[in-house]
């Protein structure tokens, strides 16, 4: 690993899809009180694409305003890395339509999936490849949701959390002892089942024996989800800072998935933490899933919320279950 410098994120962007949906429209379609919803999740629209649009190119657009961001052209790429579970397909990974849509043609491309902390894990994965080869340069992390087609608009378990969205991170080669100091990944897969889509995974083929037992939606257990951030996401956040010798009073600003108001407000009275050292967008654009943390952070950096040799903590919790925490100083 070189250690002459730092990886750190110079260039940001995002997406959002013009449609919202609101609490009122979903009252009519789950039967659930909006004033219950936005009680519940903090949630008041969230945004759903159009029938025309798809992730790649809702990604392309928020890489673009990213690379605007950070000064460079899409040729300078070396790496490009979008973690999403609602690509174009199955497979190939969308990264690489992604490369084509926006020109990156020297940018070697893959996919991750971490679910709700792809982004964060997306952070470390990509540093890690930057710091390991100096050839690259720059690097764009993409975190990018489109759920909107998965979800059963009936269901209210599900369809009062979800949105869609994409944001975007151009990293880059910052001076040493700035950008990505510690990332931390641990799961519990003992809950494996507790947040899924079955539907067209190797266990559960879409065919047409099978089409209308509504596999094709999300799944939720949204006490399951509660239990396990309360137990382990302060954990795997303390650990991170641990690794620098630092604590949750070093920190100056967290930036979490916007997966529901209530589950942030617990988080910071449980560090003992004003809201005013954190960001919520999950009232206007819900849970966008990979895409969340990335977009938290592009309307952070925009408010000008951060500031030279400020700590950054960015954490989540994903599906399977995988919680996350990167801590960024910030350049």
């Amino acid at each position: 690993m070189n250690e002459d410098y730092g990886i750190g994120v110079i260039g940001v962007g995002k997406y959002l899809p013009e449609e919202e949906i609101t609490n009122d429209q979903l009252e009519k379609w789950t039967g659930m009180p909006a004033t219950e919803i936005e009680e519940k999740t903090g949630i008041v629209t969230r945004r759903k694409a159009n029938r025309e649009e798809v992730a790649s190119e809702m990604a392309a657009k928020a890489a673009t305003i990213a690379l605007e961001s950070a000064g460079i052209s899409a040729d300078q790429l070396g790496l490009i890395v979008t973690c999403t579970f609602t690509g174009d397909y199955i497979y190939p990974a969308v990264s690489c339509k992604i490369q084509t849509l926006i020109g990156a043609k020297n940018a070697g491309t893959f996919d991750l999936m971490a679910n709700c902390t792809g982004f964060q894990v997306g952070l470390g994965v990509v540093s890690d490849r930057m710091k390991v080869d100096p050839s690259i340069k720059y690097a764009l992390v993409i975190g990018a949701a489109l759920q909107s087609r998965f979800i059963d608009w009936t269901d209210r378990s599900s369809a009062v959390y979800f949105g869609d969205g994409v944001g975007a991170a151009v990293l880059s080669q910052v001076p040493k002892d700035y950008g990505i100091l510690s990332n931390v990944v641990w799961s519990n897969g003992r809950v494996f089942d507790s947040v899924r889509l079955r539907g067209g995974g190797s266990s559960y083929p879409i065919r047409e024996d099978n089409v209308n037992q509504k596999l094709q939606y999300y799944e939720l257990d949204g006490k399951e989800v509660w239990k396990q951030v309360v137990q382990y996401q302060p954990k795997v956040i303390n650990e991170s800072l641990a690794k620098l010798g630092k604590t949750i009073q070093d920190v100056n600003f967290f930036i979490f998935h916007q997966a529901n108001l209530k589950l942030i407000e617990y988080l910071m009275k449980r560090i003992k933490k004003p809201m005013s050292m954190t960001m919520t967008n999950m009232e206007k654009y819900g849970n966008t899933a990979d895409a969340s943390q990335a977009i938290a952070l592009c309307d952070t950096v925009n408010a000008g919320f951060l500031k030279k040799d400020d700590i950054v903590v960015i954490s989540g919790v994903g599906a399977g279950f995988i919680f996350g925490s990167t801590v960024i100083r910030w350049h």
